[in-house]
This record gives C-alpha cells, structure tokens and sequence, in this order.
C-alpha cells in the first residue's frame, strides 16, 4: 500500500483556509495534532484531518471560545455540543445586528425523521421521505481521498463553515442506477449539504423530492455500503419496484471521520413513480 501523502503546515492551512499560527495554537493546546512531527520539529497533515479543521473552525466561526471546543472535544456528544450552543444562541439573540445566518444555524434542531432514525443494519425497508433541498458540489468522478478531502473543504468554505455544526442532513449524492453494490466506488458523487437558511449563496441548489424510498442503514466502509446496496437492491426485486438512478447517502450525526462520512450513515433510493 503506498504511503498517504502528508502536508506541510503551510499547505494545510492554504487548503483549510486557517493560518499557519492558528493550527500551531492549537497543537499546543492540545485541540488539533498535526499527523506527524519530524525530527527538526516541522509539523506535517494528513487529508483526512480537513474534516475535523473544518469542523473546529465552524465552532469557533459560531463564537465558541478555544477552550469551550476543547471541552466539547473530549466530550463529542449531542448534549455536550448543545450546552455550549443553547447559550450562545441566547447571547446572539439579544445582539440584533449580528448576521441571520448565524442565527438560523444555532436555532436549527435535529430533524427527528422517524423513519430514518428507526432503520436498522443492512436491513432495507420502505418508507416516506419528505422533501428537502440541498446545497451540492459540482460533479465529482475518479477522485482519490486526498482530492474528495480537499473538495469537501472547499464545498464547507463555499456554504459557510458553521454549517458542519448543524443537524441538517449532509452526505453525498452518487450517480449509481439500480443500487449495483460492486460499482459503488466507480461512480461519479456529489458533497450535499441540506439547505437550511434562505441567503443567497452562489452554489448549485438540488432537490430531492417527496415520495417512497427504499432505505438502509450501513456502516460507512466499502464492505459495509456494498452490503446495504445489496440488501436495498434484493427488497426492490422480491417487491417487484424499480429503483431511481441516483443513491442518497446521509451521514448519522455530525463528526466526520473519512471520506466525508461519520462512522454510520443511511442509504437510500428513491422508488420510481411508476412503481408507487
């Protein structure tokens, strides 16, 4: 296996849109480690850490001080982070000048879809998703992790980085007809954010429509997708329904770990009308 190109600390924060200073800060606070420090004491990143930058520098966009981050950090649940917002919001509320959208993004709760939130491993079922429209990334095809690292980055930075900390839902949007599970890593993808505040943003809105889908909740590995595209592509043909074109995969929570994805996340496909 070829080894994982790392970057300079410079590099790193060009791509992160951060300052050398800052991640220095942080390392010596103990919030954000570089991957790897050489013997002369040069600081070196990973990819991969893109997803977890972004997301400190979206709570500290929202106002959190260093060390609220810190302590929501060595407690990532949805309690500690929402202590640390409930207030925030508070503080902003009595501030009218401040930007709406800030606004918007802390007021937002989690969207408690039932169905979604019901769905068991590798078991596919159907159900009703309401509409919903997202902020997507331009189209995306043959890219290594490093380059969807660096494309969910820049999707992040273009929708605004206070985002990552909000409950809307988030994934990607891959162009996979029929749910064909060995086929899943050769197809192209779109990052998709869920749209949640009315601004106007120069970046390509897309809708996914109301009706039946078919769903399954998988882990997020390769193994572990191709499992749920199998058990969602078997329940269409022994239900005798034809699957849409395009596989909708939403992330379970907020902390991205890989390839833009949190450790679990839901597949689904929509059911075409004819079928309904």
């Amino acid at each position: 296996m070829p080894t994982k190109k790392l970057l300079s600390i410079s590099e790193f924060a060009k791509i992160a849109q951060t300052t050398r200073r800052t991640l220095i800060s942080y390392d010596q606070k103990d919030i954000f480690k570089p991957a790897k420090i050489a013997e002369n004491g040069y600081r070196y990143y990973s990819y991969g850490q893109l997803y977890q930058i972004g997301f400190i520098l979206g709570l500290r966009d929202l106002g959190l001080s260093v060390e609220e981050i810190k302590d929501y950090l060595s407690d990532d649940s949805s309690d500690a982070l929402n202590k640390k917002l409930i207030p925030l919001r508070q503080k902003i509320e009595q501030r009218i000048q401040n930007p709406q959208q800030i606004l918007t993004i802390l007021r937002q709760k989690e969207s408690h879809n039932t169905q979604l939130r019901n769905t068991d491993f590798y078991v596919a079922k159907k159900c009703f998703l309401p509409k919903r429209e997202f902020w997507c990334s331009d189209f995306k095809a043959d890219c290594s992790e490093e380059e969807i690292a660096r494309a969910y980055s820049e999707f992040y930075q273009e929708v605004g980085a206070g985002l990552m900390t909000n409950k809307m839902l988030s994934g990607f949007l891959t162009a996979l007809p029929q749910a064909h599970a060995n086929q899943y890593a050769d197809f192209g993808f779109r990052i998709i954010k869920e749209k949640s505040y009315d601004d106007e943003v120069k970046i390509p809105i897309i809708t996914q429509n109301d009706g039946e889908y078919i769903v399954a909740k998988v882990e997020s590995t390769g193994i572990g997708i191709e499992k749920g595209l199998a058990a969602i592509r078997k329940y269409a043909e022994a239900n005798d329904l034809e699957l849409g074109d395009d596989l909708w995969q939403f992330n379970i929570g907020i902390n991205i770990e890989r390839l833009g994805l949190t450790k679990d996340s839901i597949l689904a496909y929509a059911i075409t009308d004819n079928e309904l």
